[in-house]
């Protein structure tokens, strides 16, 4: 199920939450299929945000922090099973102006926001303690890695 890793200069509380939520309707958005699968409801409430953030000091590109650098990092590590290369498009072309609405990137800085894909099949990941290609049927599996 969908979990992102969201490396970010520290947030508020409040502002977590918000980002989160905003987040998790974006991949819901984006991950949900009607031909199959888990609901809407089923794939939000498997959808994990997860908040790594660092201090400017934590972090350097080119020696440098990005206050130093007068430029935005932001990375957000996206993870779930059988992301097509169409779909790691979508999710980049989609997920992109959210995370610099919510993090308020201007254009001029967007290349700053960073996805890491991390694509893996349903036989490497558990939920229960059964793997998802014991829960999956066969066809289910087939139409997202072939879809998205």
């Amino acid at each position: 199920m969908p979990y992102l890793r969201v490396t970010c200069p520290p947030l508020p509380a409040g502002r977590k939450a918000e980002v989160a939520r905003q987040l998790t309707e974006a991949v819901n958005l984006l991950f949900f299929s009607p031909r199959g699968g888990p609901t809407r409801e089923e794939l939000r409430e498997h959808t994990t945000v997860h908040f790594a953030e660092v201090c400017d000091e934590d972090l350097y590109i080119g020696g440098r922090t990005p206050r130093e650098r007068g430029r935005v990092d932001l990375t957000v590590e996206l993870s779930d099973w059988n992301m097509s290369t169409r779909k790691q498009r979508q999710v980049a072309r989609h997920l992109t102006p959210v995370l610099a609405r919510l993090f308020g990137v201007g254009p001029e800085d967007v290349d700053g926001i960073n996805l890491r894909f991390h694509s893996y099949p349903p036989r490497d990941f558990a939920v229960g303690g059964r793997l998802l290609s014991d829960r999956v049927p066969w066809v289910g599996q087939f139409l997202k890695g072939r879809g998205g």
